[in-house]
């Protein structure tokens, strides 16, 4: 090797192989390419100027052939005094590892390079475990002292101050007696490394630690909360109770409605004794305020609360009922209608309330909407019993003269109407007044009294009349004492009238 080290190649023979065309396979990887300039040796080639140092047989070729190249796989190096879990052999009666219990080390390892500290965690960790997980014990251990063995932490590690394995389930106290092992959050500071991230113990692990963080939130609730709640919350105020329904603990009387937009937080929630107060408060601020605005959006909040509780009660009940009939009497149909959906499927559940009374005001509400498909659907499910109630009876009279075209006995109806369902009936009033208009219209001709139509479209007063029939574009009566409306004029604008009453919006409706 001395030798070629020291003879000249000539520079036009060989060249560099970076700056010669024909030395480079263009097929060839850069990792190959690589090789040639470095020898397996770690010898260099060429000299700083490019120049060849060594000549090998397998670099000469003849001109104009390319040259060629063997691949050389350097094997790899195995790694020296690292072994796995499976190397270390730990015998069920064995205590501390000592030179005189080989069974509890790796053949290869020595007993004597364990450092006393690991001898004595070792025999903590066996007075530590109970018979039935001795064999848990004796895995758990040769994870960690494998794991420090390969890491090369074995004479670095505390393991006087290190805490016993999981495995271990008692600890004796001073006085001898057994108690359950305290577990420290620096327990998995080696076993983790080597645990699977999925296995049962991590998993149960997770388990006890989110189950304390949830018993140190509700140890730090609000003490009057907690104070009304019961020690077990009733199951009965609760329909399909399961492991997700929640108990509030907020104490606040009045909470803006927000709607939810992930798992509500049970400290943002009111439980239902703090929901009856919360029911008392807006009873008295509807009678002495009178701000529905206010009203609705406290309602709609004490709702929700019952709602995410899955609270199905008569309480519930009570706070549908109410919030429906302050809708109807501020002309909120919608809100109302969100209300009527929901108590009919609570009065299915056998709660007490008002359900002959809502079931009045669903007939009215669909004679208003035009929804034929659900009157035909209420009266097919209607029982004998219902049909005689007095609110009901009303309602289906409603329908009936609507359905005959009977104007008269309609507004006979409308004149006196049980509970507040004259609120629903307003909102559809006018255009049965028009239908009404258009008949008489045809009946009476060419002039009929104010007065007369004053009575039949069930007006209170004369002025009433003519403010409707004035929105209507109907020209007023000129310069007659006895008030009569020509009724050949009056015709059209009756029957053009009755065009904005033809459609339905979102909530049902019409504008």
């Amino acid at each position: 090797m001395a030798t070629n080290m020291s003879n000249k190649v000539d520079d036009e023979a060989y060249g560099s192989v970076g700056t010669n065309p024909a030395f480079v396979d263009s097929r060839r990887s850069s990792s190959v390419t690589r090789g040639v300039t470095r020898g397996v040796s770690d010898i260099a080639l060429y000299d700083k100027g490019n120049r060849a140092l060594v000549d090998l047989p397998w670099r000469q070729t003849d001109a104009g052939q390319a040259p060629l190249y063997t691949s050389v796989k350097l094997p790899k190096k195995k790694k020296s005094g690292g072994f796995g879990a499976n190397d270390i052999s730990i015998k069920p009666g064995a205590r501390a590892p000592s030179a005189s219990r080989p069974g509890l080390v790796d053949p290869n390892v020595p007993s004597p390079e364990w450092p006393d500290s690991l001898k004595r965690f070792v025999e903590r960790s066996f007075a530590a475990c109970s018979v039935q997980a001795r064999s848990k014990l004796e895995t758990q251990l040769k994870q960690i002292i494998s794991s420090a063995a390969n890491n090369k932490k074995l004479r670095k590690i505390d393991w006087d101050d290190r805490p016993l394995p999981k495995a271990c389930d008692i600890v004796p106290n001073k006085k001898g007696v057994t108690l359950p092992a305290k577990r420290s959050s620096g327990s998995a500071e080696l076993s983790g490394s080597v645990e699977d991230f999925d296995s049962e113990e991590r998993k149960e692990r997770r388990l006890r630690r989110f189950q304390k963080d949830a018993e140190a939130a509700k140890k730090a609730a609000n003490d009057n909360a907690m104070a009304l709640l019961p020690a077990v919350p009733n199951k009965k105020d609760v329909f399909n109770w399961d492991a997700d329904t929640i108990v509030g603990t907020c104490t606040r009387l009045e909470k803006s409605y927000l709607r939810l937009t992930s798992a509500p937080d049970p400290s943002q929630v009111r439980p239902l004794p703090i929901l009856h107060k919360t029911l008392d408060l807006l009873k008295k601020s509807w009678v002495e305020e009178n701000n529905y605005t206010y009203i609705c959006n406290q309602f709609k909040s004490l709702r929700q609360d019952l709602t995410v509780q899955r609270i199905t009660n008569d309480f519930t009940v009570e706070v549908y009922e109410l919030h429906a009939r302050i809708a109807l009497e501020t002309n909120d149909l919608g809100e109302y209608n969100q209300c009527q959906t929901q108590l009919k499927q609570l009065y299915s559940m056998g709660l007490s309330g008002h359900p002959m009374e809502f079931l009045a005001y669903r007939i009215l509400y669909f004679l208003y909407t035009q929804n034929k498909a659900d009157i035909n659907t209420t009266l097919a499910t209607m029982r004998p019993d219902e049909r005689q109630d007095p609110a009901v009876k009303h309602a289906l009279g409603v329908r009936a003269a609507m359905a005959t075209g009977n104007s008269h006995a309609f507004f006979g109806l409308y004149a006196n109407v049980p509970n507040m369902g004259g609120y629903l009936m307003d909102n559809f009033i006018d255009r049965e007044r028009c239908i009404a208009l258009q008949k008489l219209c045809k009946a009476f001709r060419p002039k009929l009294d104010v007065g007369f139509i004053t009575k039949e479209l069930a007006f209170d007063t004369t002025e009433a009349c003519m403010k409707f029939l004035g929105s209507l574009s109907i020209p007023p009566p000129e310069g007659d004492q006895t008030r009569h409306i020509d009724m050949k004029t009056a015709y059209p604008y009756a029957a053009a009238a009755m065009k904005k009453y033809e459609k339905v919006d979102i909530k049902g409706q019409i504008y």
